[in-house]
This record gives structure tokens, C-alpha cells and sequence, in this order.
């Protein structure tokens, strides 16, 4: 399983992996970079929304973020902030593709979800949405999701579900970001982390970046 700050730098490398354009020179990228974490690129799945990754028998599937300049990943924001992810067809494309990649690796692999901001909401909602997914994940850590008081309603499990996702799920926020403000006062499931930004003067978007989490060693 990775470790939180492995896992937040992979998200990092799925950012820059998301703004290219030729896939080739994106995976040669990927490769190079996730080598350094002791991971090897599924180059076959994937892509600018889901980037998995192997180490040993771990099985890691990162969900990238809001790409501004993408419209359909606008109106997925959207969805989640008004707690209707559930008919948004990004988020069902990006289930039915943790779905189809744990199918093809099978039953016997440790799997591992990340993400940030959209990407962290992603993975949230298929853990709360998906009974396949969540009983083979053991380890989700999420960065400063979109988390809203909305999705936290539609997120909503059951008792004993509740009680399973507690135990895998990790929450990273920093304090102040303000896209994942209402995870600061509950979350549906999983344990929260709040850290504090190195630079007492960081501006909203500083919050909300991955550097915090990177730098952090848990």
C-alpha cells in the first residue's frame, strides 16, 4: 500500500500526465516518475482521467482532478456540489473503469484508491457507491476533496458499511482550503487529517495544492 505523501505524489504525476497531449511522451513521463516511488505504469489503463500503477501485489488507481479548461469536468463539479454525482456520466465512466481494472487483475491484488479535489471526490463516491469496489480496496487517501454538504448527504452508507470504510479511508485536508470546507465539520465515513500549511500568508489556491501532503512523511 502506498503512504499518504506516496500517494499524493502520484496524484501529482496523473496532473501532469492529464495536460499532455501525445500519450507516449505522457507515459515515458509517468514511468520515470513513479520508478522513483518503486511503481510501474499500466500504460494500457491509463488515462487523463484514471492512472493505475503496480508495486509488488498493490494495485494503485489514482482520479485526477478539475482540468479548467475541460467542460465535461466543470459539470462534474457541479454534479458533486449538488449531490447528484450519481447520474453524472464522468462519474459513472470513472467507475465502470476501477471496475473494469479490477477485473482484470483479479481478486488476489491489494488495491488502493487516490485522489484530489475532483479526483479525491471520485474516489469517494465509488467507495460509497460501489459494494465490488470497496470490498477489494484497502486503502483510499484522498487530498482536499470536493466536499460539499450535498455530496456528504449522498455519500451516506449504512452502519455496518460505515464501520468497513472507516477502517480504509483517509481524508487530507488542509485547514482553510475551501473546496472541501464541509468535510472540516463531517464526513460520511473514513478519518479526517487536518494539517497546516507551511506559509501562514498562502492564498486560497496554495491551500489547495498537493505540496503540503508530499512533504509530509506519514
Amino acid at each position: 500500500m502506498p503512504k499518504m505523501n506516496e500517494a499524493a505524489q502520484i496524484a501529482k504525476i496523473h496532473y501532469r500526465y492529464q495536460v499532455g497531449i501525445d500519450k507516449e511522451r505522457q507515459d515515458k513521463y509517468a514511468t520515470r516518475k513513479l520508478k522513483r516511488l518503486g511503481y510501474q505504469l499500466d500504460s494500457a489503463n491509463t488515462n487523463k482521467d484514471v492512472l493505475t500503477a503496480t508495486r509488488n501485489n498493490n494495485v494503485h488507481i489514482n482520479y485526477t482532478g478539475t482540468n479548467v479548461n475541460n467542460p465535461r469536468d466543470l459539470l462534474s463539479d457541479v454534479a458533486l456540489a449538488t449531490g447528484v454525482q450519481r447520474s453524472n456520466e464522468d462519474f459513472k465512466s470513472r467507475r465502470k473503469q476501477t471496475r473494469d481494472i479490477m477485473r482484470q487483475y483479479g481478486d488476489d491484488k491489494d488495491y488502493s484508491l487516490g485522489g484530489h479535489s475532483l479526483g479525491g471526490s471520485h474516489a469517494l463516491n465509488n467507495m460509497s457507491q460501489s459494494k465490488s469496489i470497496r470490498d477489494r480496496v484497502k486503502s483510499v487517501h484522498v487530498f482536499n476533496p470536493g466536499y460539499t454538504k450535498p455530496f456528504h448527504e449522498s455519500l451516506k452508507v449504512d452502519k455496518a458499511t460505515k464501520r468497513e470504510l472507516d477502517k480504509k479511508i483517509n481524508v487530507h485536508r488542509i485547514r482553510g482550503d475551501v473546496v472541501s470546507a464541509h468535510a472540516n465539520k463531517e464526513t460520511a465515513f473514513g478519518n479526517l487529517f487536518e494539517y497546516k500549511h507551511a506559509d501562514k500568508d498562502a492564498d486560497l489556491l496554495d491551500k489547495h495544492t498537493l505540496e503540503t501532503f508530499i512533504d509530509t512523511d506519514l
